[in-house]
């Protein structure tokens, strides 16, 4: 004779997500952070709702359907839909995931039905009592709307949820105590010029290509030698991977004689797949020059250290990550003494620089931006050619 069925469900954690769990008529219902007073209460009305007959069945209907099913449905669209050429998540799943804790923590027991501007905004004053700056209290509030934007076209949640969100007005300039980020500046060459003398040749080459072509930080970590088009003048490099692609837009970098006779070197030798630039060989000019600066001999012990084990050599990357290309930076800049410059305001140098020489719209065709008004975030204005038309006709 089999055991009779325990009418009282066990009191369960969701270990990929953290939340607590029971299972009712084969369906999971979330009731919160597990360990959590909130979730424990929530198991007891549970519990309750059961004892009575009115079990809190699993959601069915759009009206019953909790927020945390409407996220966990949303993130595996997520991770099908933000996906690069190469299958690869893209960086917006970070994005999401950082967004959507705070929604998921104050409010993925409750009934997506119910979630309107009032949980929204409480949702959003987490990241502004976080000191969150204004733009990105504005972008992850936006990513929290495009949830249940998805969540009504698949029919998860009524139409009237989104359109209610939709009235949450984001932070304006200037009319918010919310703190604002500070603007990127173009780099200094003076500045730029006196770290190139501390980095190694990998990483000083990287700096000089985006300092002379536009590129984005990204386009010169992932360059291969067979997406460089040399077959004219300038070389053409079309990045596989890069924020309009989804747009059916294609990205184009144009590297002049001054970008070729830095990039050349490192194409030698290289195959269609290979990363022109690689932490490897970086790590390799610094040991090198390490030893060249060496003014005493090798001690025995230490050759032997030399040579680590299998098991102890530290893992390289194929290719540059985004913290390791701005730290090799950052470094640099510590030893020459200067102000620690970030690899994007080398974009925004070259872009002020040919705005000044060539007009807005050189420097947007080479650039990339399908709008001049994306263009003037990144070059500055003349101020001196301001003045002297002033002069002229003030």
């Amino acid at each position: 004779m089999s055991r009779p069925r325990n009418p009282v469900p066990k009191y369960l954690k969701h270990k990929p997500s953290g939340l607590a769990r029971v299972r009712v008529a084969g369906r999971d219902i979330y009731l919160g952070t597990y360990g959590s007073a909130e979730s424990k209460r929530e198991y007891q009305r549970v519990c309750a709702e059961l004892a009575t007959a009115a079990p809190a069945a699993a959601p069915a209907t759009a009206a019953a359907r909790t927020v945390n099913e409407v996220v966990r449905a949303f993130w595996d669209h997520a991770e099908a839909h933000y996906r690069g050429p190469d299958g690869a998540p893209t960086s917006e799943m970070g994005w999401l995931r950082e967004s959507l804790e705070a929604l998921v923590k104050l409010y993925g027991h409750t009934p997506a039905a119910e979630f309107g501007p009032l949980a929204l905004r409480a949702v959003r004053q987490t990241w502004i009592a976080a000191d969150y700056c204004r733009t990105t209290v504005n972008a992850r509030t936006n990513r929290v709307r495009r949830v249940f934007k998805w969540a009504v076209s698949e029919e998860l949640v009524p139409v009237a949820v989104h359109a209610a969100l939709a009235t949450v007005a984001g932070l304006v300039k200037g009319r918010t105590a919310v703190r604002e980020s500070p603007p990127v500046r173009p780099s200094l060459d003076l500045h730029v010029a006196a770290a190139l003398v501390h980095l190694a040749p990998t990483v000083r080459a990287m700096v000089l290509v985006q300092r002379l072509s536009g590129a984005r930080p990204q386009d010169v970590r992932q360059m291969r030698a067979g997406e460089i088009d040399r077959t004219g003048s300038p070389w053409v490099y079309r990045p596989p991977r890069h924020k309009t692609r989804y747009r059916g837009a294609v990205r184009e970098v144009r590297l002049g004689r001054a970008a070729q006779e830095v990039i050349a070197p490192y194409l030698a030798g290289k195959t269609a797949t290979d990363y022109v630039f690689t932490p490897a060989a970086a790590r390799a000019e610094r040991y090198a020059a390490l030893r060249a600066a060496r003014k005493s001999p090798v001690q025995p012990s230490q050759r032997s250290r030399a040579k680590p084990t299998k098991s102890k050599k530290r893992r390289v990357p194929p290719a540059f990550t985004t913290s390791g290309y701005d730290q090799a930076i950052g470094r640099a800049c510590a030893r020459a003494g200067v102000p620690h410059w970030h690899p994007n305001q080398l974009r925004h140098a070259f872009a002020t620089e040919v705005r000044a020489l060539f007009g807005l719209e050189a420097a947007q065709v080479l650039l990339g931006h399908a709008k001049a008004n994306v263009t003037q975030v990144y070059a500055e204005r003349d101020a001196a050619l301001a003045a002297r038309v002033a002069d002229k006709i003030g």
